[in-house]
């Protein structure tokens, strides 16, 4: 069998731009007892990223806009956004 033939399908996977989801939570130290905080997920598709987004802002629907959103916290509040990643990242 000829590895390098042309007679064998090959199986091609286009990945569209991936996305992070940023997450800072910006609380004040001196009445939550705790420094603020950040997170950034993964790279991942844009509904997947958006689904992230809407369960961090405890929201129920689509988001509205591009972002970022907020939320209040007790002591802050939590900002939302949804960045491009870099070229080349995969996600998983």
């Amino acid at each position: 069998m000829d590895a390098g033939g042309d007679g064998g399908e090959q199986l091609e996977l286009t990945l569209g731009p991936l996305y992070h989801v940023v997450v800072d939570d910006r609380v004040s130290g001196s009445l939550t007892g705790r420094p603020a905080r950040g997170y950034r997920s993964p790279p991942q598709e844009l509904d997947a990223a958006r689904c992230l987004a809407a369960l961090l802002l405890d929201r129920s629907g689509e988001l509205v806009g591009d972002g970022p959103w907020r939320r209040p916290l007790a002591g802050g509040q939590r900002h939302v956004a949804i960045v491009l990643a870099a070229p080349g990242q995969l996600g998983g």
